[in-house]
């Protein structure tokens, strides 16, 4: 097993071998990929290279509540919730506090707060406890980016294929204390082996808090390889010898490309009520009723038939986003990444966006969804979607 602190491949050139029907290419060493950049000191010194910021602490969540009356604690300001309940004498603290305010509110626990509400609102993403970033999920999040690489799970019923059973683990930087990060499972697509070719998406889910177990496997449709990377997680956040312990939400996900996308549906079915919410790209299946799907594909997808079928079946929430032109091995994959294609950036946006909404309550990456496609969403007035749908939302 190594261990790479905020790798992004650091490569001359990438080739990605296309194979034929719905096979996507395995990917040789080559292009760079630009690194993700934090919220503190230090910025990107362009593909290839980053410097990572500091950690930054999301001071959404307190904000200096009432003053010193018996109770609760009293955000101010008009815009402002009440605050928590609040210690006997000396000043509580109120959750989520406005700015400077004139009023005072009434907390919960019966005492009146006084009028000056404390400093001004710091800027949050709705009720997410996750660091908060800029918004823009096209860009790195706030966290630096850490991975380990031949994570073996070792051969089982659970690993029926003959392929790798090794994984790669991308991961946050540094772990938030009192809030716990949740886990999503991604599969490959046929023919595809290793991380590299995948590598923007998942980095980019883990700059924005998520951790994310990727099978090096290229014959992930089953699901169970999905199922035994959650159940894998799980037990490293039982386990007081490891790094991930009690740093894991139990909000998890799954999520993957053409077969490995099948895999995610199938997936989130065999892990049951836990898996809260899918990404499937270029995929399809039936989703489970108990999580909040999206599928990403494109005009030109061998698979987009796959994907309006998944969605059209589906019981809970459902998001579909075909994009002008997309197709199945360009798109989803590095190659569309290194050229920077509108879409495969928008398909790695909506990848983060959607763990973010559906497993950390990050209201502002919500909104890119809610009010229903294709006129009132957040990511409606965006120009180069084919077709937008979605419903429950």
């Amino acid at each position: 097993m190594t261990q790479h602190p905020k790798l992004w491949l650091a490569l001359g050139s990438m080739a990605v071998t296309v194979g034929a029907a719905i096979a996507c290419g395995t990917s040789s060493t080559g292009g760079g990929l630009p690194g993700a950049n934090g919220s503190g000191t230090g910025a990107g010194q362009g593909p290839g290279t980053s410097l990572n910021g500091g950690s930054g602490q999301n001071g959404a969540i307190a904000g200096n509540g009432g003053g010193d009356s018996t109770g609760s604690g009293n955000a101010g300001g008009s815009t402002g919730a009440s605050g928590g309940a609040g210690a006997t004498g000396g000043s509580a603290t109120g959750g989520m506090s406005g700015g400077k305010g004139t009023g005072a509110s009434t907390g919960s626990g019966g005492g009146t707060g006084a009028a000056d509400a404390g400093p001004p609102p710091t800027p949050h993403m709705g009720n997410t406890c996750l660091k908060p970033g800029g918004g823009d999920y096209t860009k790195a999040g706030p966290y630096t980016v850490m991975m380990q690489t031949g994570v073996d799970l070792g051969a089982s019923e659970m690993l029926p294929d003959a392929g790798p059973t090794t994984y790669t683990i991308f991961y946050p930087q540094p772990f938030e204390q009192s809030c716990k990060h949740p886990v999503v499972a991604w599969g490959n697509g046929t023919g595809v082996t290793g991380y590299q070719v995948y590598q923007f998406f998942n980095n980019n889910a883990a700059s924005w808090g998520m951790v994310v177990i990727a099978s090096d496997n290229s014959n992930v449709g089953s699901g169970q390889y999905h199922k035994a990377a959650i159940d894998y997680m799980m037990k490293q956040n039982a386990d007081p010898k490891s790094m991930f312990y009690q740093k894991l939400s139990t909000r998890v996900g799954t999520s993957g490309h053409s077969q490995g996308g099948i895999g995610a549906t199938q997936g989130a079915g065999l892990i049951g009520s836990a898996c809260e919410a899918e990404v499937c790209v270029a995929g399809g299946g039936l989703p489970a009723k108990t999580n909040a799907f999206i599928c990403l594909t494109g005009s030109a997808d061998l698979a987009e038939q796959g994907c309006t079928s998944a969605y059209n079946m589906a019981p809970g929430q459902a998001f579909l986003a075909d994009w002008d032109g997309g197709d199945h091995t360009t798109t989803e994959t590095v190659a569309g990444y290194i050229q920077m294609q509108p879409g495969s950036i928008q398909m790695m946006r909506l990848y983060a966006a959607w763990f973010r909404c559906f497993l950390a309550d990050d209201q502002v990456a919500c909104k890119l969804f809610e009010g229903g496609a294709p006129n009132n969403c957040g990511i409606c007035k965006d120009p180069g979607w084919h077709v937008l749908n979605s419903k429950n939302l």
